[in-house]
């Protein structure tokens, strides 16, 4: 199932009763990376009142990792929006990091909820969002005679044939959008083609 992703990172700024709120989105596909990230955005900014976060990897509809933190702001108020709001535009592989100076007037709850789920509003509104179609990787072991037919399907449901294996029968290792799946299955079935699914990435 296809979902849209951020092309590169954006920083924007949004201001709720005199606290500054910056907001840095982008693409992250790595756990590890993100926090890197973070740490560079804690030392840029050393004198911020809060850092706080939130992370999808994977499908918004079943992600692989996703995860919030509020750094500190009373609890919900600020990683659980922002993710919140990232799962329902059906935003995956991205992070969120926004930034609070704090203005010297308390927000609330609700206020915090409003202003950390509009940073990353601005920031969604502000980023260049694609399309992600995962991938599926098959392998399809035909007859010698049946390699260009098979090349042929495969590029007719926008895949990508990688080199061929060859013993007493043709091997391919093949990569295509998972929507095309159920077409080109069926037509090797039809045509009595073997193959086995082997993962989607």
């Amino acid at each position: 199932m296809s979902y849209q992703i951020p092309c590169s990172p954006v920083v924007t700024e949004t201001e709720e009763k005199k606290s500054r709120f910056i907001c840095w989105l982008g693409p992250v596909t790595d756990k590890a990376a993100f926090l890197r990230e973070l740490e560079i955005i804690r030392s840029r900014y050393p004198d911020a009142s809060h850092h706080c976060t939130a992370l999808v990897i994977g499908n918004p509809s079943n992600p692989q990792t996703m995860q919030s933190d509020d750094d500190g702001e009373p609890g919900g108020s600020a990683g659980r929006p922002m993710l919140e709001l990232l799962l329902k535009q059906g935003v995956g592989n991205v992070g969120a990091i926004v930034t609070r100076y704090f203005g010297g007037t308390k927000l609330g709850v609700g206020g915090l909820m409003r202003a950390y789920r509009g940073a990353v509003g601005a920031a969604l509104q502000s980023a260049e969002l694609t399309t992600f179609i995962p991938l599926l990787a098959v392998r399809i072991v035909c007859d010698f005679a049946d390699e260009s037919r098979v090349r042929f399907l495969v590029a007719q449901c926008r895949g990508v044939c990688d080199d061929a294996g060859y013993t007493h029968q043709v091997s391919v290792p093949v990569q295509l959008p998972q929507d095309q799946w159920s077409t080109l299955r069926a037509q090797l079935q039809a045509e009595g083609i073997r193959f086995e699914e082997l993962e989607s990435t």
